[in-house]
């Protein structure tokens, strides 16, 4: 009988190290893809850093013109200020600015499961609430590119010579857009003394000032998802790993 339950202890011993071995391999490999997941976000993050970054510095600038623009806007109205008008209303008529994210390996965390990998409350929280995040955003992007189409350019055409406009600024990395300028006499007058014109610019700037906070928003989550990434794994060169960074689409 003894040897009978000392063979049984064995046995029982024996199975449970097999388990624990088991169970430390799994905890392990989930460790490493943990990992692997978080570090690839980290990189996809910084490339929609860039992206975000320079398309908040746009929106900034329509946020400007318009300002400008508006002091001049009256009955009487005149332009008197130091910027040629040409210039700012490229911004004004050329304003869907819109952050296109980078959603790679965000989309395979969150739609694979492998969201429950992620061991830490506060950074699968962070991660999670992206989606959510991107679409506030998306729909004020919707909201703002409709009404400049529908609103916003149609109220320039007639009242300002938009081929002088394409000499002031150069979007494009690839092609030119300078047309040269018009041979027609210009008068901003009309312009400037058109109620309507005053009202869509004070609705664009509203727009526009509600994307920049989407904007702004959506650049703290991302900086507090890297710093909690790179908190839970200090010893990583984060320099190498956004080397050679896509800042994606811009438009």
């Amino acid at each position: 009988m003894r040897y009978a339950i000392g063979e049984v202890v064995l046995v029982v011993a024996g199975i449970l190290i097999a388990l624990q071995v088991n169970n430390w391999n799994e905890l392990k490999k989930q460790e490493k893809e943990e990992k692997k997941i978080l570090l690839s976000l980290h990189n996809e993050i910084s490339s929609s850093i860039l992206n975000c970054e320079l398309v908040i510095k746009k929106r900034r600038e329509v946020l400007n013109a318009g300002k400008e623009i508006l002091k001049y806007t009256s009955p009487n109205g005149i332009w008197k200020s130091q910027y040629k008008l040409d210039s700012l209303i490229f911004y004004i008529t050329n304003s869907g600015w819109r952050h296109v994210p980078q959603e790679g390996v965000l989309n395979e965390i969150i739609n694979s499961g492998k969201l429950s990998l992620i061991s830490e409350n506060r950074l699968r929280t962070q991660i999670s609430s992206l989606p959510r995040a991107y679409s506030q955003m998306i729909e004020n992007d919707r909201i703002n590119r409709l009404n400049n189409t529908v609103n916003i350019v149609p109220l320039f055409y007639g009242k300002s010579i938009l081929k002088n406009v394409t000499n002031y600024i150069e979007p494009f990395k690839f092609s030119k857009t300078p047309l040269g300028y018009t041979k027609f006499e210009t008068s901003y007058t009309l312009l400037l003394r058109d109620p309507e014109i005053e009202d869509a610019l004070s609705y664009q700037n509203t727009y526009q000032k509600y994307g920049v906070e989407f904007l702004e928003k959506v650049r703290l989550k991302y900086f507090n998802i890297q710093e909690l990434i790179e908190a839970k794994y200090p010893d990583v060169d984060y320099v190498k790993l956004d080397k050679d960074l896509d800042r994606g689409v811009w438009n």
